[in-house]
């Protein structure tokens, strides 16, 4: 206990050095766990998309025809998704979905109608996905969901429509067409893509079939893959390329190339930004990434250890009084440690809580929304669930590597303050 009061007496002693030192501390842990936070999130686990390490989206095409033609879109008809998706090996469950959020019109009797995004979603969906169902439940049959025009509303578009959550058995109007309501779920973020949306309707995948021409391979569909626990996408991907590889066979005889672009794609993958007739590159990124982490490190880096040796100059005296006195070299070097790792604490504290608050208020900046708003207002209303910033590992990464800084940065001046004989500390002759 005397031990832990003399560091807080020395730290109080120095306060200006010791602030400052604690602030770079906790500038470099907000620095990294705000990219580090946005960088990964696409691959955190949160609901409904609890798997999401586990989930893979099929999206895209690119073809071209000598040099005269290069298409691509990122949908695809249900033909060309069937070929190339189902029966894989180490796939659990795969969905049909439509590739577009549609904004249509919500309205009922006595209400105000709005415009809301949608999805058309097969009955697969719901078990990809851990939706928390408020009243009645998902659609089971996609054909006989769509030939009675079922629909799945969110909490906030229930209430909008009837003041109230349970109303499953009601009816509304979409685009002035009857859709009867089976069930009502949670909201969901607009941050997480693959599952936002106001309402869901059925997709019938007969009703695309009948649609689509034979040739056709430009659609709206997109493909949902849930991947098997333990298996890696490397192996789902090695399939998918060699179906394309033999489909591309195929159209190698009308002169057109089918081009394969890494498909499909892991939640990291998605965030690159890399269009439907580029490939992603993850190395190039994480690349990126590390050298991004570095400077932000570098710089606190440099002020932590300026500012230890300029606090270490000020008890050059002190330290060879403690000497003089037969305190040991190991005592004062283990202070110092000591006194370091509380300032790495506290920076650390205070760093994760900015970072937070920081990436909560403006998450509109950092985040991709996926869908649509009435007004830019909403769009600053929408912030992030604590369990989508938070995650131990982030804050215990960026807080072991200031620790080690901070370490690296007062074990050398410490060893040399110990070292120093006392009457030329006492005195400060260098």
């Amino acid at each position: 206990m005397n031990y832990f009061k003399q560091i807080i007496y020395e730290m109080k002693h120095q306060r200006m050095m010791t602030w400052v030192s604690v602030s770079g501390t906790a500038l470099s842990i907000f620095l990294v766990m705000a990219f580090f936070i946005t960088d990964n999130f696409s691959s955190v686990d949160v609901a409904p998309e609890t798997s999401r390490s586990r989930v893979l989206l099929g999206e895209g095409v690119h073809i071209k025809e000598g040099d005269r033609y290069d298409s691509s879109g990122m949908s695809i008809t249900l033909k060309l998704a069937e070929k190339i998706y189902t029966g894989l090996d180490g796939i659990e469950r795969i969905s049909f979905v439509r590739g577009d959020k549609s904004a249509e019109q919500l309205s009922v009797a006595g209400a105000e109608p709005f415009v809301a995004d949608g999805r058309k979603v097969d009955a697969e969906f719901w078990k990809i996905f851990d939706f928390k169902f408020i009243d009645g439940k998902p659609f089971t049959d996609s054909k006989a969901a769509a030939a009675e025009r079922a629909v799945v509303l969110t909490r906030s578009a229930a209430r909008r429509l009837f003041n109230e959550d349970k109303v499953a058995g009601r009816d509304i109007e979409i685009r002035m067409i009857p859709f009867h309501v089976v069930g009502v779920v949670e909201d969901v973020s607009p941050l997480l893509d693959n599952t936002y949306g106001y309402y869901f309707t059925a997709l019938d995948k007969e009703q695309f079939r009948s649609t689509e021409s034979d040739d056709a391979i430009f659609g709206s569909l997109k493909v949902i893959l849930k991947m098997k626990d333990g298996v890696d996408a490397a192996y789902i991907k090695e399939q998918v390329k060699n179906r394309y590889d033999r489909f591309g066979a195929e159209l190698k005889q009308n002169g057109k190339e089918l081009i394969y672009h890494d498909q499909p794609y892991t939640g990291e993958e998605l965030t690159l930004f890399f269009g439907s007739n580029n490939s992603p590159d993850i190395k190039s990124h994480n690349r990126q990434q590390w050298i991004i982490y570095a400077l932000l490190l570098l710089l606190p880096a440099i002020n932590l250890s300026s500012m230890t040796r300029s606090r270490l100059r000020h008890r050059v005296s002190e330290i060879g009084v403690r000497r003089a006195f037969g305190a040991k070299k190991v005592d004062i070097i283990g202070q110092l440690l000591g006194e370091n790792l509380l300032i790495t604490c506290m920076g650390g504290i205070i760093g994760f809580l900015f970072c937070i608050l920081f990436l909560y208020l403006a998450s509109h900046l950092f985040f991709e929304m996926g869908g649509s708003f009435e007004s830019s207002l909403e769009v600053l209303n929408v912030r992030p669930d604590f369990s989508m910033l938070f995650r131990w590992q982030n804050f215990l990464i960026a807080f072991i590597v200031c620790f080690i800084l901070n370490i690296v940065s007062a074990t050398v001046p410490a060893w040399r303050a110990s070292r120093r004989n006392p009457a030329e500390a006492i005195s400060g002759t260098h």
